[in-house]
C-alpha cells in the first residue's frame, strides 16, 4: 500500500481512520518482536481510551505509550532531513521515562558496547556510532533494496544502547513514506525468517532474502487494509 506524505499527514488528523489501523498494526508487530506482551485488542483500547488493560511490564507500558507518540512524530516530521539529530530524538521519545533514563542511555548514542544473543554479530563500538551513522545517513533511498541495505546497516551499527530494533523499523516507515514505496510493516509472521535474512545481510552482503521478507510484509499489510483503497485514492486526489 502506497501512500503519499500530504495523504498520511492529512489521515493522522482524522481520529478512527485508517491512520489508527496503520499504526496499530505497524506498532503491535515492531513491539511484539522486542517482546512486548500487547496484543493487538489491548493495543487499540491504549490508543482510544489511554488505558492499559492486561498484566505488563512497566518498561513494557511506558515504551507501548512511547511507540504511539513516536508513530505521530515520525509521521509530522516526514519533511524534515533524517539526520542524526533527529534519530535522537526518535530515540528520546521511543525511551523516555523507562529505566533506560536512569542510567543516561535515552536520547544519546550507546556509552557502552553491546552484543545480540545466540549471534555472532560483531556490532560498531560506541566511538565508532557518530561517524558510521552520519555516513549512512548520507545514503540515497530510492528502493526497496536501499532500504534493505540501510536497516541490516543501521542494525549491525547498534547505535543506542537499546531500542535499535524498533528504531530501525520506523525508518524503514519513514523511508517507504518518503519514496513512494508500498508500506513494509515487518509482520510478526515473518519474525524467523526476517531475523534470518537480516543475519545473511550482515555476514554475506547478500540482501535478497532480506529483501524477499520485506516484499511479503508488503503483501501482508496490502491484504489486511485493501478495504481502504478507495479512501487512499479519493483523499490522494484531494490533495493534488
Amino acid at each position: 500500500m502506497k501512500i503519499p506524505i500530504n495523504v498520511m499527514q492529512k489521515l493522522s488528523k482524522i481520529k478512527n481512520s485508517l491512520y489508527d489501523d496503520i499504526k496499530i498494526e505497524y506498532l503491535y508487530h515492531s513491539n511484539k518482536l522486542e517482546g512486548s506482551t500487547f496484543n493487538i485488542e489491548q493495543l487499540n483500547i491504549l490508543l482510544e481510551e489511554n488505558m492499559v488493560v492486561g498484566e505488563h511490564s512497566i518498561n513494557d507500558v511506558q515504551e507501548t505509550i512511547n511507540s504511539l507518540e513516536l508513530f505521530d512524530f515520525v509521521v509530522e516530521t516526514l519533511n524534515e532531513k533524517l539526520t542524526d539529530r533527529l534519530l535522537r530524538e526518535y530515540h528520546s521519545i521511543l525511551k523516555k521515562n523507562t529505566s533506560d533514563e536512569n542510567y543516561g542511555f535515552v536520547g544519546v548514542y550507546k556509552k557502552i558496547s553491546n552484543k545480540l544473543r545466540n549471534v555472532d554479530i560483531k556490532l560498531a563500538e560506541p566511538y565508532e556510532v557518530e561517524e558510521l551513522i552520519k555516513g549512512l545517513l548520507e545514503n540515497k533511498i530510492k528502493s526497496i533494496e536501499n532500504i534493505a541495505d540501510f536497516h541490516q546497516k543501521f542494525e549491525q551499527i547498534h547505535p543506542f544502547q537499546d531500542g535499535n530494533g524498533r528504531i530501525g523499523r520506523f525508518i524503514i516507515l519513514r523511508q517507504c513514506l518518503e519514496n513512494n514505496i508500498d508500506l513494509i510493516a515487518i509482520d510478526d509472521e515473518y519474525n524467523k525468517e526476517y531475523r534470518e535474512a537480516l543475519y545473511k545481510a550482515q555476514t554475506s552482503g547478500n540482501l535478497e532474502q532480506l529483501v524477499q521478507v520485506f516484499e511479503k510484509c508488503q503483501k501482508r499489510l496490502d491484504e489486511k487494509l485493501q478495504n481502504y483503497m478507495p479512501t487512499i485514492e479519493q483523499l490522494s486526489k484531494e490533495v493534488e
